[in-house]
């Protein structure tokens, strides 16, 4: 709805000629969206306390070291292969290398799984 509260001169006087009496003029009304404009945002939003940076200082060329296997032996021509886990601390990827033997057998392929970040849950990805 629309709430006139002033108007110029000129339509006063050809109101007046119509014999249309005015109200007085009123002061102009509030705008809530303005005012709420004005006012500054709210933030409730607390700042991060986490630095990326001071995880790279601190943990830089910090890597944990884990011994894996994988038991493959219920398959036919299955056998246990043994893989290394670092755990690189500084980014939190992981990267799974195959401990090679000499004349193994195997492709020279010794990366399994190259340096990446691995979901915490499985059941999120899973389909």
């Amino acid at each position: 709805t629309f709430h006139i509260y002033d108007c110029n001169t000129y339509t006063k006087d050809f109101m007046c000629s119509e014999g249309i009496m005015l109200n007085a003029p009123e002061a102009c009304p509030s705008d809530p969206y303005t005012l709420s404009r004005k006012e500054p945002q709210h933030s409730y939003v607390t700042p991060p306390t986490f630095d990326k940076l001071k995880q790279f200082i601190d943990l830089d060329r910090q890597v944990l070291r884990f011994s894996a296997v994988w038991d493959d032996r219920n398959n036919m021509f299955g056998e246990m292969r043994p893989y290394t886990l670092h755990f690189y601390r500084v980014d939190d990827t992981v990267e799974v290398r195959e401990q090679r033997q000499p004349n193994d057998g195997h492709d020279p392929f010794p990366v399994l799984i190259g340096r990446k970040k691995i979901p915490k849950s499985r059941s999120k990805y899973s389909q």
